[in-house]
């Protein structure tokens, strides 16, 4: 095969989906990375070429052209997607559709779309029957998508993706107007329809934050390496604040009585490694573990409503004491 075919299948792969786009001087420094020495009047041939026997388009209303593959271009693979490949896309794409943004899922869509193609046109094989029997169900409630533009939203994921620091508009919860901030992405973390950018700020150096992405206004990508604390564990970060509208950093020891018919999956799936069961009489779970100290956690334990009974911190026993007087007032 050919050093110019070579290089003109690596310059396809190196084309995003619209609305995402390349430019020439981008492609020929990518190219050289992976080997390829070629000139820009070259690539833009090449990608001229490209252009008439694939879906491939160039934006041509500034300076430089930027290139993409169409919206819907079904793209070209190899080797070719067989079953079992499809079938466990098909099944990824129910996990996924649920956890990403429309938009982000839009984009990879057409991967989904070709898996399910694949299992239609194998009607005889099992697996289509297969795919038909197992289904992805959510965990929790399905909330709406919060809003975040395509522009700031590609712009935080590259901001975590490259280590770069940004400026960034951003709404505090509850206010009227934005503030500019000068923030340091370390992550993204997505938790049911949210996306938290997890990151440091300027104003603290010490302490991480998490910011919903739909409080971004603006966003400017900044040509500086994040500051990443010393010792910075994502993991651990994520433990401790549980991303549930923290109380405290602190753990606390909580210890309940559950009815065992409604907690049953508790001793199948534990609360984490530090949960302890102990079997009562009277059909009953005392389950005991070291929980962080987050509303997200009072909300789940709330949802029992009187099949259970909080024994330990005594706070938030007296916290479900107080609820319990007020929801007998508003229903007696």
């Amino acid at each position: 095969m050919s050093d110019t075919l070579l290089r003109q299948i690596s310059m396809m792969e190196l084309i995003p989906r619209y609305p995402a786009k390349t430019f020439t001087n981008e492609i020929k420094e990518k190219l050289g990375a992976l080997g390829y020495e070629a000139t820009l009047r070259t690539i833009q041939r090449d990608l001229q070429e490209l252009s008439r026997l694939f879906p491939i388009v160039s934006d041509e209303r500034s300076h430089p052209f930027g290139w993409s593959w169409k919206k819907d271009a079904k793209g070209y693979e190899s080797p070719a997607m067989d079953p079992i490949q499809a079938l466990t896309f098909s099944l990824a794409a129910q996990y996924l559709e649920p956890l990403m943004p429309k938009a982000n899922f839009k984009r990879i869509e057409a991967f989904f779309n070709r898996a399910e193609s694949v299992l239609i046109g194998n009607e005889k094989s099992k697996l289509l029957n297969w795919r038909k029997r197992v289904k992805v169900i959510p965990e929790s409630i399905r909330f709406k998508d919060p809003k975040v533009s395509l522009e700031i939203r590609q712009k935080l994921y590259r901001a975590v993706y490259e280590s770069i620091q940004i400026k960034a508009l951003y709404k505090k919860r509850g206010s009227e107007t934005s503030d500019e901030r000068h923030i340091h992405p370390l992550g993204i973390v997505i938790k049911g329809s949210m996306h938290y950018l997890i990151c440091m700020m300027d104003e603290d150096e010490i302490e991480p934050r998490y910011l919903p992405l739909q409080r971004f206004e603006r966003v400017e990508l900044l040509n500086e390496a994040s500051n990443e604390p010393e010792n910075f564990d994502m993991e651990e970060f994520i433990h401790r604040n549980n991303l549930g509208f923290t109380y405290s950093k602190n753990l606390y020891t909580f210890e309940a009585i559950f009815d065992k018919t409604m907690a049953y999956h508790l001793l199948e799936t534990p609360l984490n490694d530090t949960q302890t069961v102990q079997e009562l009489d009277n059909d009953k779970l005392r389950i005991k573990a070291r929980i962080p100290d987050t509303l997200q956690f009072e909300q789940w334990l709330m949802s029992f409503g009187s099949d259970v009974e909080v024994l330990k911190p005594r706070r938030l026993r007296k916290k479900f004491q107080k609820l319990a007087e007020s929801l007998n007032s508003i229903y007696s």
